[in-house]
């Protein structure tokens, strides 16, 4: 065999190596979190959009892992095309007084991936975090195939994956939320958007108000009086 025909063979097989390593690749291009929160009045669900600011394609489909309502989608730009989750300036998801019906629900989130020829998505999960504590797994149902027409273009959705009470147990204080994402590929196993990992953070309050804290004191302390007075009665 000559040189020639020993560098075409080298060339041929090198390219074909590198052909299969393009094609057959996946990874995930899109992600965000939902959230429901009421402070006076209905729940809303709300879609944060935390990569791929501004894009249509977050848009979930009905009847893939969404059961709670369309959610409205919260393009989380700092207004230089960055994401206030993902560039530390740790966004506040607002102040909550339990005592009043406040509520904040981590519900579920959402992932948007792409897969080329010889390649295949299997799973996407997210995975979230309160105030440093252990980090929990919340499986992200398959909702759309061929988004906007691309084709390999996969999204995971789910309002119900975590349904997690994020006001739950907590006293007065300030708390970070922190979520980081993966999906489940037949390239490379795993595939992750952690923010270069950092998380992807956000904070928020509970504190309840005084005007609130008066009036489980006065309930309690008429409560009290009540109790005090049968007993004198009774006497």
């Amino acid at each position: 065999m000559n040189r020639i025909t020993k560098f075409t063979l080298a060339a041929a097989t090198a390219f074909t190596v590198c052909s299969a390593a393009v094609f057959a690749s996946s990874g995930i291009f899109g992600t965000g979190v939902v959230i429901s929160s009421n402070v006076g009045g209905a729940p809303a669900l709300d879609l944060f959009e935390l990569t791929l600011l501004g894009d249509g394609r977050h848009t979930p489909a009905a009847g893939g892992g969404e059961s709670l309502g369309f959610p409205t989608l919260v393009n989380t730009d700092d207004g230089g095309g960055t994401s206030t989750w993902a560039d530390g300036s740790n966004p506040s998801l607002g102040t909550f007084d339990p005592l009043t019906g406040d509520t904040l629900t981590l519900d579920g989130g959402e992932m948007l991936t792409y897969k080329n020829s010889g390649s295949n998505v299997s799973g996407a999960d997210l995975f979230y975090s309160i105030n440093g504590g252990a980090f929990q797994d919340a499986t992200l149902a398959f909702n759309q195939d061929n988004v906007s027409s691309s084709s390999g273009d996969q999204r995971w959705y789910s309002d119900t994956a975590a349904d997690v009470n994020m006001l739950s147990g907590l006293s007065n204080g300030t708390y970070t939320l922190s979520v980081y994402f993966r999906d489940s590929n037949s390239d490379d196993g795993n595939d992750y958007k952690s923010n270069g990992g950092n998380n992807f953070n956000a904070t928020f309050t509970v504190v309840p108000e005084p005007s609130s804290l008066m009036m489980l004191l006065g309930s309690s302390m008429c409560g009290s009086f009540y109790l005090l007075r049968r007993r004198r009665m009774q006497f």
